[in-house]
């Protein structure tokens, strides 16, 4: 009996250290899972934190593109595979000739960008499309009143196009050309003038002996009074015109009363054959520091105009007079060309120094006041326009005021 209990006892022994050894290797592997397990918390955290990182930077990489975007000076146009608008930038959205987009936030190139669907920019955007190839050029719309400069690059599965309107720097382009033949014609011109200076003085010359020949009757005389008159009159213009070409490179002292006078007998064939008088009332003291060739551009402009203006019989008034700047106060002189033509508009009078900017259609070219306007700020002056279409006290005023003191340099 005690042996049986013995033997129990002994059992419970190694049955209770048996489970204190499971309960103790479970503890273990329990405290093993459970720092497993922090980590791999821990380790989802940081992983966690890295996505939102790279998200929010991602997000701010985007935000910035966005507003660089919003800020370029070139229209940006993102078109999908059926080219469609997706997007556009600040610029472009001013830039097209409707606003609303449709079909949820989408629009169409050919409505609110005309110009740029005709024929010459349609064929490089499809090919920018189906060959995924970029490209850069100027292009200009189907009247060729508008040539913009374009780049075009495959972007997802549509193309983005970022565009500017260069019309302005081909007119200053064709302008410049222009202004070159110009130079030339006025280089052979002043050649031409010269070389025909010469043989006017022989004739002159001849004419006079003839005029004051005893064998000479006196209708002979009378003609040959005629032609020396005439031909002073051609050497005259001559030598008005070679005046318009040579011009010294730096300002000089000039009468304004003698630069009118100059332009003035340029136009006297015209203004005889339109029967335009012409009232001149100079200051006995019209002196200005200019460049007498460029003063000549100015008026010959105002005067040419105010020829147009008339149309017919009427008036043209030169005034020069010493006067004050209102603004500041300086002394200088004022020239005066006025007309007592139809006038303008005030819509017109707003524009006339645009650059391209005429109502001349078949003969002008929107340069003349432009150019006299930049040559007036050249020699610090300031011009000033008054016009009236009222019947009966219609024309305009061009009113000039030049500086007795001119500070820094006057240039060509």
């Amino acid at each position: 009996m005690e042996t049986e209990k013995s033997e129990d006892q002994q059992m419970d022994r190694l049955e209770r250290s048996r489970l204190l050894s499971e309960i103790a290797t479970l503890r273990q592997l329990l405290g093993v899972n459970e720092a497993t397990a922090v980590e791999q918390v821990e380790r989802a955290d940081r992983a966690l934190a890295a996505m939102r990182a790279s998200a929010q930077q991602r997000e701010e990489q985007v935000r910035m593109v966005g507003e660089i975007m919003e800020a370029s000076s070139d229209a940006v146009l993102v078109l999908d595979e059926h080219s469609i608008i997706r997007y556009r930038n600040a610029r472009a959205r001013a830039a097209a000739v409707q606003d609303a987009f449709v079909d949820g936030g989408a629009g169409d190139l050919e409505r609110l960008y005309p110009r740029l669907a005709a024929p010459a920019f349609r064929e490089r955007f499809e090919t920018a499309m189906r060959g995924r190839v970029s490209f850069a050029f100027e292009a200009a719309d189907e009247a060729h009143e508008h040539w913009f400069e374009v780049n075009v690059s495959p972007v997802g599965e549509g193309i983005a196009i970022y565009f500017r309107d260069v019309t302005d720097r081909h007119k200053q382009q064709a302008l410049l050309a222009r202004s070159e033949k110009l130079a030339v014609v006025g280089r052979l011109a002043s050649s031409i003038s010269h070389e025909i200076n010469n043989p006017l003085e022989s004739v002159v010359n001849l004419l006079y002996l003839i005029e004051h020949s005893a064998s000479a009757g006196d209708e002979m005389r009378t003609y040959a009074k005629l032609a020396t008159s005439e031909l002073a009159r051609v050497s005259h213009i001559v030598t008005q015109t070679l005046k318009f070409h040579r011009q010294s490179v730096r300002a000089e002292a000039a009468r304004a009363s003698e630069i009118l006078d100059s332009v003035v007998s340029l136009f006297q064939g015209r203004l005889a054959t339109l029967q335009v008088r012409v009232d001149r009332r100079f200051a006995p003291a019209d002196t200005m520091v200019c460049l007498a060739g460029d003063m000549r551009q100015v008026f010959a402009n105002l005067i040419g105009n105010a020829m147009d203006a008339l149309g017919g019989a009427g008036t043209i008034s030169l005034r020069t007079r010493l006067s004050r700047d209102w603004r500041t106060g300086a002394r200088g002189l004022r020239v005066t060309v006025a007309d007592n033509g139809a006038g303008m508009s005030d819509a017109t009078r707003r524009r006339i120094f645009e650059a391209f900017y005429t109502t001349k259609t078949s003969t002008g070219t929107g340069l003349g006041l432009w150019v006299s306007q930049e040559i007036i700020r050249n020699h610090r002056g300031r011009v000033q326009v008054r016009s009236s279409q009222r019947a009966g006290a219609s024309g305009t005023v061009f009113s000039l005021f030049f500086p007795a003191e001119i500070e820094g340099s006057i240039e060509s």
